[in-house]
């Protein structure tokens, strides 16, 4: 039976920056940024950029890398970002397909990959969650040298785990305990194996197993306990995990199946399958580009607009704290560098020139306030500033007010209920601040 040809790195290379081009060129001429996390790192990348720190509690590591692309190659925002996050897509999928197949790779090998790169509900992975992609990366790079062969071996794992670990510390939790549990068991397999006459030898890799484990559940109990990452942490980290792996699910379950089908179906392997998988490739990168201009994305540009024009009415001072959604907040700043809060301050007391967020108030409901009290101004509401449809900013001297009015409490009602929606902060922020710190970056947030 004839061996296996060797994995050949040239063609690898070249692939995984044929994919990147093909990615950050499709990817420039769809709708962007379509997600609140697009617009979050953008906002972050422009504030380190410019200011030197960070508007949202975001791991610093993948905005310095973003940062370090746009410098170097002299790019914009957009472009730095889709460019590298198609790179490190790109650079994730050759890795998970080479961790299943170490040997010569075939045509259809590469087109499997490029195929799983666009999948109508995972082609938003990479810029939705890039911190997260770029984690694992690092622990495919981890799972693929990992060996312990070397002396070089004890400076590269804990160099990548480090790197993987600094990049999105929630999906490191759920990444790094999967490296564990499949090394874990692979080794104290092993380990079971080898026998000795003299002495009965202790299973050292199910020993570790067994405390990690125990680890792992005493650190979920602490995160619970604590309320770490806040909304109880237990729920938040399952309801995170779960989103993060409904997006990357598809194409990781794509990448096996087709090496397990190119492995066996020799039929596969020809032509006519590689026809078949490239119009795959393009019936699928047309419904993404069908789905993204049909999607009804939030009015964030007319909101912006209305609400600078209420600077310069000066119905807004920049002076005056303005608390907004997190998206709004992040896409008002990359939009105009405006810094707004969207988090409700733990001990502080809120200002009485403090501008409040609502939504669900309609134009009757501002008539209702306009007739209960004087708060006309050059024949204007003062201290109300409507951004369209049913959002206004209240601000809180206008809420003191109307609480002294029983006629208005269902409006007061609402005001509450949009406050009650903003976060407060929690020891996960405080991490996340001195983590910014630790790279030279101030906390804006």
């Amino acid at each position: 039976m004839r061996e296996p040809k060797p994995f050949s790195p040239i063609p690898f290379f070249f692939s995984i920056l044929f994919l990147s081009f093909g990615f950050a060129v499709f990817s420039y001429f769809r709708p962007f940024p379509t997600t609140e996390t697009e617009w979050e790192f953008l906002a972050n990348v422009k504030s380190v950029t410019e200011e030197g720190g960070l508007v949202s509690q975001k791991e610093p590591l993948a905005m310095w890398l973003v940062v370090l692309f746009k410098k170097v190659f002299g790019l914009n925002y957009i472009p730095a970002f889709l460019t590298l996050a198609g790179f490190i897509y790109s650079l994730f999928l050759h890795l998970f397909m080479l961790l299943l197949r170490r040997e010569e790779w075939k045509r259809n090998h590469y087109l499997i990959v490029y195929l799983s790169a666009f999948l109508p509900f995972s082609y938003g992975f990479p810029t939705s969650y890039f911190g997260e992609t770029l984690c694992l990366v690092f622990l495919l790079l981890v799972f693929l040298t990992f060996r312990f062969e070397k002396i070089t071996d004890l400076f590269v794992f804990p160099i990548l785990t480090a790197f993987a670990f600094f990049s999105s510390f929630i999906m490191f939790y759920l990444g790094f305990t999967f490296f564990v549990l499949f090394s874990g068991i692979r080794g104290s397999r092993k380990a079971a194996q080898r026998t000795s006459v003299f002495y009965k030898k202790r299973n050292i890799p199910f020993l570790f197993l067994i405390g990690y484990m125990f680890f792992f559940i005493l650190s979920l109990v602490l995160f619970s306990y604590t309320n770490f990452f806040g909304d109880s942490s237990f729920s938040f980290l399952l309801s995170s995990w779960y989103e993060q792996i409904l997006y990357i699910i598809l194409p990781v379950l794509l990448l096996g199946l087709g090496h397990i089908l190119l492995k066996t179906e020799k039929e596969l392997n020809t032509y006519t399958a590689s026809i078949f998988v490239l119009g795959l490739i393009i019936v699928s990168m047309y419904f993404i580009f069908k789905d993204l201009t049909n999607t009804e994305v939030e009015p964030w540009e007319n909101r912006t607009t209305k609400l600078t024009k209420a600077f310069g009415f000066a119905q807004i001072l920049k002076s005056d704290p303005i608390y907004l959604p997190k998206e709004f907040s992040n896409a008002l700043y990359f939009q105009t560098g405006t810094k707004t809060s969207f988090m409700k301050p733990n001990d502080e007391k809120v200002s009485d020139k403090s501008f409040f967020y609502v939504s669900g108030l309609w134009n009757q409901d501002l008539q209702l306030i306009q007739k209960s009290y004087l708060f006309k101004k050059n024949n204007r509401l003062a201290g109300i500033v409507s951004l369209g449809d049913d959002v206004v900013l209240v601000q809180k001297t206008v809420l003191d007010r109307m609480r002294s009015d029983k006629a208005l409490n269902f409006i007061v009602k609402k005001i509450d209920e949009n406050w009650d929606l903003f976060p407060t902060n929690r020891p996960y922020d405080d991490y996340i601040k001195s983590l910014q710190a630790m790279f030279g970056y101030q906390s804006f947030f």
